[in-house]
């Protein structure tokens, strides 16, 4: 049977982190290297206004998630002795309507030599978002988020909101003027490469992963399950980079180049030798 879940007012985001630099005496630009997530079970709001909105929805605690109906956007992740799926929420908002994404997990453990008895793989994206933001890297916005923990069972959850911009995958099937969306693109690039400077590797930088608007090029990702730390800034690129051009082949070469153009001059070979690998 899983324990009981102690709730109070949640705390933000930044008063956890706080927490955590505090019990690990760190840096912010360390805390993705410690998964130092209390033992007892856990629910936080980022967001007091996504708070009180759900709230008149009847949605204030974990389990008023967790028992949501599992109507999955996708195939069930049946793997790592446990399941992680992800449900579409959509709620009024006056004239208007409210759409969210709601992860579940159990029993899905990543372990560490920080973690030798695991974690829940959603334990380390929700860490990785958190460290991002912190270093004011591009993520997602969580909403939030949660951990419950029985003598046999581990439940994790992630609730963040619709990313209103498409995603690169979406803009890539839609055959766009790609002339006119260079300056896009290559703000993206600089933002991921502002992460990449900072030795993080995404580790799906896939483009349905990334998500762009295309006003302002500001651009979010979603999917840090398997973001880590690298021991270099050339590591991180060559994983991420690889990852990325190997799903770009519905963009002409030009668009690429404006994409991967922020990794130039400091990374040519390094880019080249990628774009290499791909023809070959």
């Amino acid at each position: 049977m899983l324990s009981h879940l102690s709730w109070s007012r949640p705390q933000t985001g930044s008063r956890f982190l706080n927490d955590v630099l505090k019990s690990t005496q760190l840096p912010a630009a360390a805390v993705g290297n410690v998964y130092n997530f209390r033992s007892v079970d856990q629910f936080y709001f980022e967001q007091y206004i996504e708070e009180d909105f759900l709230a008149g929805h009847g949605l204030k605690e974990f389990d008023d998630f967790w028992q949501l109906p599992r109507t999955y956007i996708d195939d069930v992740n049946y793997r790592r002795g446990g399941w992680g799926a992800v449900s579409k929420l959509t709620l009024a908002d006056g004239s208007s309507q409210k759409t969210y994404y709601v992860k579940r997990q159990e029993n899905q453990f990543r372990y560490s030599l920080g973690r030798p008895l695991g974690a829940l793989t959603y334990e380390h994206e929700v860490f990785a978002v958190l460290r991002n933001k912190s270093l004011h890297l591009a993520a997602n916005n969580l909403v939030c988020w949660g951990v419950r923990r029985g003598a046999d069972t581990t439940r994790g959850l992630i609730v963040s909101r619709e990313i209103p911009a498409p995603s690169l995958s979406d803009i890539i099937a839609s055959r766009p003027d790609w002339q006119a969306l260079e300056p896009v693109l290559h703000r993206c690039g600089s933002q991921l490469l502002l992460m990449h400077q900072s030795a993080i590797q995404h580790g799906a930088l896939y483009p349905k992963h990334i998500f762009l608007d295309l006003m302002s090029g500001d651009t979010q990702l979603i999917d840090f399950e398997r973001a880590r730390r690298r021991g270099s800034v050339r590591n991180a690129i060559k994983s991420d980079i690889k990852q990325l051009i190997k799903r770009l082949d519905g963009m002409p070469s030009r668009a690429r180049s404006a994409l991967l153009s922020a990794y130039i001059p400091d990374h040519t070979g390094l880019i080249n030798e990628l774009l290499s690998s791909r023809i070959h």
